[in-house]
């Protein structure tokens, strides 16, 4: 069943797109639009390809279950997260002294936003996670 659902959330995906494609050219909108429909209609063809895998193979059924409920793949997971998190970081930090240097203001606030706003959702986050656990 859960297969089926999620099957059915590809076909809206490429109904979305061609949906998109659709009103890019009747409405002319700008390419950003028809390149995202085109990106939805693609990960719903692929996402129903891997589901139809999923149903017919019984190895590769296994393979993806293990890779969703091990604990070492999630721990492996949560941690790919968190270095995701501190390179992400530390790169808009050096990022936003450089591009200030090279006269970039608009850039540089830009960046320094990105970085403030995972900065609060890490401590929000920590706030949560520490009354949870």
């Amino acid at each position: 069943m859960k297969c089926n659902r999620r099957s059915l959330i590809s076909v809206v995906w490429i109904f979305l797109g061609i949906g998109l494609n659709v009103s890019c050219y009747v409405a002319k909108l700008d390419d950003f639009w028809s390149g995202l429909g085109t990106a939805f209609v693609f990960i719903g063809i692929l996402q129903l390809f891997r589901w139809g895998k999923y149903n017919r193979d019984a190895d590769y059924r296994a393979k993806v279950d293990v890779e969703a409920k091990d604990e070492r793949n999630r721990y492996i997971a949560a941690k790919a997260w968190a270095w995701a998190g501190y390179l992400f970081v530390m790169i808009g930090a050096v990022t936003c002294v450089v591009l200030r240097i090279f006269g970039q203001n608009l850039l540089s606030l830009a960046a320094s936003g990105a970085v403030c706003l995972v900065m609060v959702l890490y401590w929000v986050s920590y706030l949560i996670l520490r009354r949870k656990y």
